[in-house]
């Protein structure tokens, strides 16, 4: 878990991501999570691209506390979900928790990803040791959801498409671009 220490740290690293490509082996790439009918700053997602397995991805994802509990990051999370899938061709799509965080073990397990392994104190966070839970879905899995979920999803849920996720992609609430 990264926690810059200035915000000119947060600056630098944002000024960074500006020359940086989608899908680039070994990268971590940002995505802001903006509420679509007024542009403000909700969040962000992270996309690791691990230079071993170009077929899989890692995602993360922050929500500002006054928007948590009210879908935005399931929205975000769909959607960053349904273009790493269909347009960028991943395999597997994987993330890394803190079980005792129950809010974010629910979103993963709320998209369709499933509780892959526990890892008891592999992880050095704020001073002390913590256990690491694994979620991971695969795109056929990914695939045979929205099959079965197509009935009951929102009519004016936006199609998310190559072009568009990287700078205005997302659903009918939230949108994702680039940092």
């Amino acid at each position: 878990m990264w926690e810059p220490s200035s915000e000119a740290e947060v600056h630098t690293f944002i000024e960074g991501l500006q020359d940086l490509e989608l899908d680039t082996p070994d990268t971590w790439y940002q995505l802001a999570i903006t509420l679509r009918d007024n542009g403000i700053l909700i969040g962000d997602c992270g996309l690791h691209f691990p230079r071993e397995e170009p077929h899989q991805v890692e995602v993360g994802i922050t929500l500002a506390p006054a928007h948590q509990g009210q879908g935005y990051a399931t929205e975000a999370l769909e959607g960053m979900m349904e273009f790493l899938f269909v347009n960028l061709g991943k395999h597997r799509v994987v993330a890394s928790v803190d079980p005792r965080n129950e809010p974010s073990t629910a979103l993963l397990e709320r998209v369709g990803m499933r509780k892959e392994g526990h890892l008891r104190e592999s992880v050095w966070v704020k001073g002390e040791w913590a256990d690491d839970a694994i979620y991971a879905i695969l795109e056929r899995e990914w695939r045979l959801r929205q099959l079965s979920s197509a009935p009951s999803r929102p009519a004016n849920r936006e199609s998310v498409n190559r072009a568009s996720v990287p700078k205005s992609g997302g659903s009918a609430r939230t949108k994702c671009r680039t940092i």
